[in-house]
């Protein structure tokens, strides 16, 4: 089966992710893994006051997370999530959008590395349209 990409935000409980941050980001680390996701990436967002109160809660932490997980386990992941006492809330989607421009990435290359194989007429000339791109392609 195969791998899709999933981005999943988490609001957590302030007292538990102020006092103890690498205890709580291990705890959700742990579920995604115990349920064979492969963590990408994780950004802490920081604390934010809420818009109103959430389970009695009136401020929480927010955490980033992409990893990639069968579609099979969100189910199993999302019921671990809810039973956790450390997240208040918690979202999960899938995240096509990354997906498909990490699969362009791997396929063609960097963009970086691409922008040198262009020739320099076909630039000016794409670049022709508007006023602005004008002096710009005159710059060129």
């Amino acid at each position: 089966m195969k791998l899709r990409m999933y981005e999943g935000l988490f609001l957590l409980d302030n007292a538990h992710a102020s006092l103890e941050w690498d205890v709580v980001v291990k705890h959700i680390h742990d579920i995604l893994q115990k349920n064979g996701a492969e963590i990408l990436k994780t950004e802490k967002w920081g604390e934010k006051k809420l818009a109103y109160k959430i389970k009695g809660h009136k401020r929480g932490t927010y955490l980033l997370i992409h990893f990639n997980a069968k579609n099979s386990a969100i189910v199993t992941i999302k019921r671990d999530f809810q039973l956790s006492d450390y997240i208040i809330r918690s979202l999960i989607v899938k995240d096509d959008k990354i997906e498909e421009l990490s699969q362009i990435a791997t396929t063609e290359g960097s963009a970086e590395k691409n922008i040198d194989k262009i020739p320099e007429t076909v630039i000016k000339e794409s670049l022709r349209e508007g006023d602005m791109s004008r002096e710009v392609a005159d710059t060129i």
